[in-house]
């Protein structure tokens, strides 16, 4: 009894600890993806920044050439950034959640078969004893006494 139920809490932590790693990688790529994303944008900062100081020389050309880099650099940025958003875990999640599910049902089911047994050790003490010890007892005694007798 006392074996099936660590047997399901192991279970049970083995399925937390695969959600965990799987929840982590997600995350890690997010953030992966939300940092180049950044990169991106500051880069296009960067080229703004440029676009506008070269705004203000005289002439449209080098403006317009770096204005419309900044605006890509932009677009890139939030296409990056949509992705990192939209990054969702595996199928494996479902089959991890799964494993969980029916540790919890399990664990929760030998927890009740342990308080049941409590409950009767508790309740009849001396009932829990006899069966456990003196009927086994009484039993090897009166074997003892039966082969002895024969023997004579």
């Amino acid at each position: 009894m006392i074996e099936a139920f660590v047997r399901d809490l192991q279970a049970l932590r083995k399925a937390d600890i695969l959600i965990g790693k799987i929840w982590l990688q997600v995350l890690l790529r997010r953030f992966g993806l939300a940092l180049f994303a950044a990169l991106i944008g500051v880069f296009a900062l960067g080229m703004l920044n440029v676009a506008a100081f070269l705004g203000l020389q005289p002439g449209l050309g080098p403006v317009q050439a770096a204005a419309l880099v900044a605006v890509g650099d932009l677009v890139i940025a939030g296409l990056v950034l949509l992705l990192a958003v939209r990054t969702k875990p595996g199928p494996e999640i479902e089959l991890a959640q799964q494993i969980r599910t029916m540790a919890l049902d399990q664990l929760q089911a030998d927890a009740g078969a342990l308080k049941a047994g409590m409950t009767h050790l508790v309740h009849d003490p001396l009932d829990a004893a006899a069966q456990k010890l003196l009927v086994p007892a009484v039993l090897g005694l009166l074997r003892h006494l039966r082969g002895r007798r024969e023997s004579r």
